[in-house]
């Protein structure tokens, strides 16, 4: 999510602090920070707040928002939107885990809601078969040691597609799909393999 400064620091980009705290690898998955909202009523919000969450993430697609960093451009999505930010649940510090609204599983995940990650990673191998006895397999993955995106559509099988910022560091905003869910699945000659790995929470973004 960047350099990990510390908000108040002399190294402030464009008025914003960094303050996430790079993409590299990790080896510990420690519990959440900050609580969000528990009351189950909490965990709706106004189609109006989600539409324009997601229709400032689309518009700054290719754009970088602010200082670069992940948490700026969702910080900047819900402020704008009229919903609570981070800052509103807990003290905004290199490393937390920042909450965005009120829990939601991933069953009830919707467009326009946040994912927060801390040493997510998730591996996918897809073998193909072939009659004649040939075959061959490919190999990708994705990580994001501590980030944060923004749900665009969620795309069934544990699979989101989100847009966020830094990732790769330095990125602007762009579109990209995660899996949530690991699991086989065989379609045709086409066997594909996904394992997750790190730890992430789902938030329903809350008005003001």
């Amino acid at each position: 999510m960047g350099n990990g400064r510390i908000p108040g620091t002399t190294d402030e980009i464009d008025g914003e602090f960094e303050i996430d705290d790079g993409t590299g690898a990790r080896t510990e998955t420690p519990p959440p920070g900050p609580i969000g909202l528990d009351a189950s009523s909490g965990t709706t919000t106004s189609a109006g707040i989600a539409d324009r969450i997601l229709g400032f993430a689309r518009r700054q697609r290719g754009s970088r928002v602010g200082n670069g960093e992940c948490y700026t451009f969702a910080d900047r999505a819900l402020s704008g939107s009229g919903a609570r930010s981070a800052s509103d649940y807990g003290d905004v510090t290199p490393d937390a885990d920042y909450v965005w609204g009120s829990s939601v599983s991933l069953a009830n995940l919707q467009p326009g809601d946040v994912i927060q990650m801390r040493g997510y990673r998730y591996d996918r191998e897809v073998s193909v078969n072939n009659p004649d006895g040939s075959g061959s397999t490919d190999t990708d993955f994705q990580e994001r040691p501590h980030h944060t995106v923004i749900v665009e559509s969620v795309d069934g099988n544990g699979a989101v597609t989100v847009l966020e910022q830094n990732a790769p560091p330095g990125s602007a905003v762009r579109r990209s799909q995660l899996f949530f869910t690991g699991g086989t699945t065989t379609a045709g000659r086409r066997t594909t393999t996904i394992r997750v790995q790190g730890t992430f929470w789902f938030y329903r973004p809350q008005s003001r």
